[in-house]
């Protein structure tokens, strides 16, 4: 049993980690692991600055690979030992049963155990498969067989995934520093807004550069540590394959459990969140954001309550004092004065102006697209809205909380900005191009303009 095990173990170790077959014309990394000359080779064929070794991953900065002839010699040695079908056999003879002392003869199928005649009797494996454990190894050894094939082709596999994933640290570097360009951009454009801001966003993006650095790096070394397991794996594939059929048998219960439990790790995708900076749209700088960020809103028709007339281009709305007869649509509000617009926000930044003039009662914003349409309490016990409103003589800033506003000038024109990935919506007073209030929230689901 020692014999025939360490010579698997030598066959084992004659193999090269990334073909895994017999090594040919074998050489050394300045690691110490050996690999065939072409092999290693193939493995650097697009690299031109770092070699790392494919089995520990360090990495030399030369493709600096020794000679081992005498290896070479050691593995056409282990090419021509074998086991001899009747050395199996005589071996065989001196495996006993532990409870009954008989050679072990038979193989339990359903509970993957060497059996002894005495074994077999009922109760024990009453109604079990059991069949001589010669045509069980035979049988086992062809299965052991179909594991080879694709336990090498996920080794290749997870070997591109791990050269694929040793690549994104540079494209997650460009990724940064093409976003650290567009905001140094808007941060050179609006300087006078942006000075507070700019070292709080960069901070940010550099914390979330070395997150997902770390998060890639704990990806690579899980594959890394998989495809240890596969080779481990497709190493007691080859070792067991090369054991006495019950010394196979025996081990085999373990293998099968051990090969089924292994799962590979789930790839890693960058996702960099897109960064912003807050900054409010005045003088100079607000011709600028609305050319970049303005957005063409129109009124939607079959949300406006029925008291409201919205103009055939969608542009206008007008309060009724008898009611229209309008179609019933489950989206349009009948408790309320209010008017839903279009289009839907689920990402970026955009920007709209809404002309509220003289008029004495208002109010203009942006909502979730869940807001109750036949709710009869007031809009201030609304969740999900965030708005600007003017009742009597008084300004308001309406969301979780209420604000009084104190207004110098009287808006007859209101900007809207909303940053979703910030969390921002902030409101401007057009008539003197000014910031009136900004509200600062978590959205996650679609938001519209509100009316």
């Amino acid at each position: 049993m020692a014999v025939s095990s360490a010579l698997a173990g030598l066959q084992a170790e004659a193999n090269c980690p990334v073909c895994l077959d017999y090594l040919r014309d074998p050489v050394t990394t300045e690691c110490g692991h050996n690999f065939c000359r072409c092999c290693i080779q193939q493995s650097w064929a697009d690299r031109s600055d770092s070699f790392p070794c494919p089995v520990c991953r360090h990495t030399s900065q030369k493709r600096h690979l020794r000679s081992k002839k005498q290896l070479g010699r050691m593995v056409d040695i282990a090419q021509r030992l074998h086991i001899t079908r009747s050395k199996r056999k005589r071996q065989d003879e001196r495996h006993l049963c532990e409870k009954h002392k008989q050679v072990l003869t038979l193989f339990c199928e359903d509970d993957l155990q060497v059996l002894c005649p005495m074994c077999v009797r009922p109760p024990d494996h009453q109604g079990h498969w059991v069949r001589p454990a010669e045509e069980a190894a035979s049988h086992h050894r062809q299965r052991l067989s179909s594991y080879i094939e694709p336990l090498k082709k996920q080794v290749a596999d997870i070997q591109k995934l791990i050269t694929v994933q040793s690549k994104k640290p540079v494209e997650l570097r460009e990724k940064v520093e093409n976003q650290k360009l567009e905001l140094l951009a808007e941060f050179e454009c609006l300087k006078q807004f942006l000075e507070r801001d700019q070292e709080a966003v960069l901070s940010r993006l550099a914390d979330e550069e070395k997150d997902i650095q770390q998060k890639l790096n704990a990806n690579i070394t899980a594959f890394s540590n998989y495809i240890s397991t596969l080779k481990g794996l497709l190493s007691k594939v080859v070792e067991n394959s090369m054991l006495s059929e019950v010394e196979l048998l025996s081990q085999i219960k373990h293998f099968y459990k051990k090969s089924e439990d292994e799962i590979s790790p789930s790839i890693f995708s960058i996702q960099l969140r897109r960064e912003g900076c807050s900054f409010p749209p005045q003088y100079s700088a607000l011709q600028k954001i609305i050319k970049k960020f303005g957005v063409d809103v129109t009124l939607d028709p079959e949300t406006a309550h029925p008291n409201l007339i919205v103009s055939e281009d969608k542009k206008y709305v007008q309060f009724a004092k008898r009611k229209q007869n309008v179609p019933y649509f489950p989206k349009r509000f009948t408790a309320t004065m209010v008017a839903l617009g279009l289009p839907y926000f689920n990402s970026g930044r955009h920007f709209w102006e809404v002309e509220v003039g003289d008029k004495s009662e208002w109010a203009v914003g942006i909502c979730k697209d869940s807001l109750p349409t036949k709710a009869r309490r007031s809009l201030s016990a609304w969740q999900g809205c965030w708005r600007l409103q003017l009742q009597g003589d008084r300004y308001k800033a309406v969301g979780a909380v209420a604000a009084l506003l104190l207004l110098d000038v009287k808006p007859r024109g209101i900007g809207l900005f909303l940053d979703y990935e910030l969390g921002e919506i902030s409101f401007y007073n057009m008539t003197e191009k000014s910031h009136i209030y900004t509200f600062t929230d978590t959205f996650t689901r679609p938001l519209r303009p509100f009316f």
